[in-house]
């Protein structure tokens, strides 16, 4: 009993070691909190001799706001909860970024999927940023950022993919992925990247529409053949079951006719199939 219960705290600390690390592979870890009112010792000394300048240290953020905080242009932290936060006023910059929910459409960006095949695929990407410091500090406009990298991403994707794969769900779920890799260090997390439209270059449309078309129909017939070819097999067997004899040329003479029948509404057989062998 004593080792279950010494065992759950143990099985709780790795599941937190493995999404932190997971976290930190995606790129997603949150960042620091910094030292408002005395992050450096030069604008400690600054603000105390020119005290009036705390009157202007009062700044305010919004929900969904955080700001990156650099001191003489070093970066020391981030403001990553909303309210009135008091800032030492003497050599503080602070990079505001807004972490709301944004959206980014792909229009008709030309790929080729894994056959070789010239399409345009159009899609939708949900996002936000999760980190001033990855935003404001180590990357210039994450947003154009993204733009950049989600078209090289879906090219890379839709290359491991046929078209008729493309329409389902699991080269969103490669999508999501791949870009959270790229704009992960960015401050980037993507929520989802779904595709939206799908089609063959207007140059080969018609000619892969009738290949299509071809496929459809030869698998149409091939299952025809199939279920013509059961229906007769259990026939056979059934009559067999049932007490029927047939010599073997009559067997052939009765499949052949329920294949034909089967495939040929229209066939009417002129053979005698119950006749007795010679």
């Amino acid at each position: 009993m004593s080792k279950e219960v010494r065992g759950v705290p143990f099985q709780q600390d790795m599941q937190q070691t493995l999404m932190s690390e997971e976290e930190d592979e995606m790129g997603l870890e949150d960042d620091v909190d910094a030292n408002l009112l005395c992050p450096d010792a030069l604008s400690t000394i600054l603000s105390s001799i020119c005290f009036p300048s705390w009157l202007c240290a009062l700044r305010m953020f919004e929900q969904n706001e955080r700001a990156a905080v650099l001191v003489w242009g070093k970066y020391v932290g981030s403001i990553n909860e909303p309210g009135i936060h008091v800032v030492n006023p003497c050599g503080v910059e602070l990079r505001k970024i807004t972490t709301v929910r944004k959206t980014l459409d792909i229009r008709e960006c030309g790929v080729t999927d894994t056959d070789g095949n010239p399409i345009y695929i159009s899609g939708n990407i949900a996002y936000r940023i999760f980190s001033a410091k990855k935003a404001m500090v180590e990357t210039q406009r994450p947003d154009e950022y993204t733009a950049d990298q989600a078209p090289m991403v879906l090219r890379k994707v839709a290359a491991r993919f046929h078209y008729d794969e493309l329409r389902g769900d699991a080269p969103s779920a490669l999508l999501s992925e791949e870009l959270q890799k790229a704009v992960g260090s960015a401050g980037v997390q993507v929520l989802k990247f779904q595709l939206t439209d799908l089609k063959y270059d207007p140059q080969i449309a018609s000619s892969m529409l009738a290949r299509q078309q071809a496929v459809a129909q030869v698998d149409a017939k091939r299952k025809l053949v199939h279920g013509a070819a059961d229906t007769a097999a259990s026939t056979v067997q059934r009559l067999k079951q049932l007490g029927h004899s047939f010599s073997p040329e009559n067997e052939q003479r009765l499949i052949h006719d329920l294949l034909l029948k089967n495939l040929d509404p229209d066939y009417k057989s002129s053979a005698v199939i119950m006749a007795p062998g010679r």
